[in-house]
């Protein structure tokens, strides 16, 4: 597996529409491009990270050009965040993270 991670500044007031956009980019990616997922998290500082795993870099590294809303999604992004760290990318070398169910 392939994991990538982001870390974000997202200014103040603007947190629910940079969530939102991050959601729905990160299904269309799922869902069109083969990823795995992501999970987004919330520091307590107001920064925000995401992780994101890939089957491998190869199916990373060929996605086709992004759709139009994946471009409009990745702006509105931009438009609500600064990207502080990332992308960092690697194999994942250990796994030991448990899927709980939803609340």
């Amino acid at each position: 597996m392939y994991a990538i991670y982001f870390k974000w500044k997202v200014t103040s007031g603007h947190e629910r529409d940079f969530e939102h956009a991050w959601r729905e980019l990160t299904e269309l990616i799922r869902d069109e491009r083969g990823a795995l997922g992501s999970r987004l998290h919330r520091c307590a500082d107001g920064h925000y990270f995401a992780y994101a795993q890939w089957p491998s870099e190869l199916v990373w590294a060929t996605q086709p050009e992004p759709t139009t809303r994946m471009v409009e999604l990745r702006k509105q992004m931009r438009a609500c965040a600064e990207l502080v760290d990332g992308p960092l990318q690697g194999e994942v070398v250990a796994d030991l993270l448990v899927t709980a169910a939803p609340d």
